[in-house]
């Protein structure tokens, strides 16, 4: 799978400035980095596997701390191999990438966070 960079435009948690937050996915890692101060949100794999679709539902059911965020890209399936719809699910504590088509997901969970000192 090669890497796929999505940015969401939302205020950071940390500068609280309203820039693109930069969304990275890899196999077994994904981060989020604001644009502006840098911090990085880091997500490591900790499970994959067929899931049904209400994975992505209740996690909009649930109650979070921060907005969580509700993307889509259109990508090649790792499981699959058709080029369909990928759901992604970003909250403060995880991260779900799941194929509509055959319903693959891949669960990160938030691991740690970097926050650059100013200069």
């Amino acid at each position: 799978m090669e890497k796929w960079e999505l940015k969401k435009l939302a205020v950071c948690f940390n500068c609280k400035k309203e820039v693109d937050q930069i969304i990275e996915i890899y196999t077994n890692q994904a981060f989020v980095k604001c644009s502006n101060c840098g911090a990085t949100r880091y997500y490591i794999l900790r499970r994959v596997g067929i899931e049904d679709e209400s994975i992505i539902e209740e996690e909009k059911k649930k109650k979070h701390k921060y907005e969580p965020w509700f993307l889509e890209k259109t990508a090649v399936c790792f499981n699959c191999k058709k080029e369909t719809i990928q759901d992604i699910a970003i909250t403060e504590t995880k991260m779900i990438v799941r194929c509509r088509n055959c319903g693959f997901t891949r669960v990160y969970q938030f691991h740690i966070l970097d926050i650059p000192e100013n200069k």
